[in-house]
């Protein structure tokens, strides 16, 4: 049997070493002149080992913390993926694209419409103009006349495909893109 004194000089450290040990658990407090050299020489060495090997001490606390995270963080992503296979979400950059190719389509098809039926008003009386400027612009006005079918597709196109393939070619900009939606 020994006194801490003569435990702490067994395992080469020092005093307030040895008291910090005691403190975190890692050797057995004893009373006083009665520590089993060898006990005390195990549990050291088992905390030695298990630090070395990232699972104790502060070390082993802050990798436990840090592999925490990395697994919530794959989790989250996973969630995400799964989320955009099944259609729940959809990539902002790339339905604002859609939105901005159909309406610039509709603005140059509108743009176009003089220019289309200038032909067919030469001559023409005022009555029979009127019908044929009016069925040219309701033709053109009909393809957004769905708001909801026109966000459908809009949504349509920013969904993945289950192989992970963007349904648009030009996805290499979207999460860049999407980080800004995001921020905004």
């Amino acid at each position: 049997m020994a006194t801490i004194a003569q435990a702490a000089a067994h395992l080469c450290c020092s005093r307030a070493q040895f008291d910090q040990y005691l403190a975190e658990g890692v050797v057995t407090r004893q009373p006083s002149g009665k520590y089993d050299l060898d006990e005390v020489r195990r549990e050291a060495f088992a905390h030695l080992r298990s630090v070395a090997a990232g699972r104790g001490g502060a070390a082993g606390d802050k990798l436990t913390a840090e592999r925490a995270a990395l697994t919530a963080a794959k989790r989250r992503r996973e969630e995400r993926q799964d989320e955009l296979e099944s259609g729940q979400v959809v990539r902002l950059a790339v339905v604002r694209r859609y939105l901005e190719q159909m309406l610039v389509g509709m603005r140059n098809r509108l743009l176009n419409l003089p220019g289309e039926t200038a032909y067919m008003l030469a001559m023409r009386p005022q009555a029979e103009c009127f019908e044929i400027l009016d069925d040219s612009v309701r033709a053109a006005l009909e393809e957004i006349a769905d708001p909801a079918g026109a966000a459908a597709r809009a949504a349509a196109a920013g969904v993945e495909s289950k192989n992970g393939e963007p349904n648009r070619r030009d996805d290499n900009d979207s999460e860049k893109e999407d980080a800004t939606d995001a921020a905004e």
